[in-house]
C-alpha cells in the first residue's frame, strides 16, 4: 500500500524525510522498517516516543509527528509519511510535505 500511494507522486521510499510510524511495539516498527528497506535511523522517532510513553494505541502517531516536527522534518519540500493501524488489519496513511 505504501509503495502504491508513493508510486501515485513519482516518489518511492527512498524519497522520504520523514516517517512517522504508528509505534505498536518493536516488531511492527521491525517489519515496517525492513518492508521498506528503510535506513537504520529511519523510525527512530517512532522507537524514542514506543520507549517514553509505550503503546497509546494509534493516536501515538501524533506523539511521533510532533517529535519529527520539532525536529523540523520533513524539512521543506520534502515528502513524509504517517501510518497508523486500526482494528483488525486496517492501515492508515497520508503523504505529508514539509513547509
Amino acid at each position: 500500500m505504501i509503495v502504491e500511494l508513493l508510486a501515485r507522486h513519482g516518489l518511492t521510499p527512498s524519497d522520504v524525510d520523514a516517517w512517522a510510524v504508528h509505534p505498536g511495539g518493536l516488531r511492527i516498527l521491525d517489519t515496517v522498517a525492513d518492508r521498506l528497506a528503510l535506513p537504520a535511523d529511519a523510525l527512530d522517532a517512532s522507537r524514542q516516543i514506543l520507549a517514553e510513553h509505550g503503546n497509546c494505541s494509534s493516536a501515538t502517531v501524533l506523539l511521533v509527528l510532533d517529535a519529527l516536527r520539532a525536529a523540523g522534518r520533513p524539512r521543506p519540500g520534502h515528502y513524509g509519511v504517517a501510518l497508523a493501524f486500526g482494528p483488525g488489519l486496517t492501515l492508515y496513511a497520508v503523504l505529508l510535505q514539509g513547509r
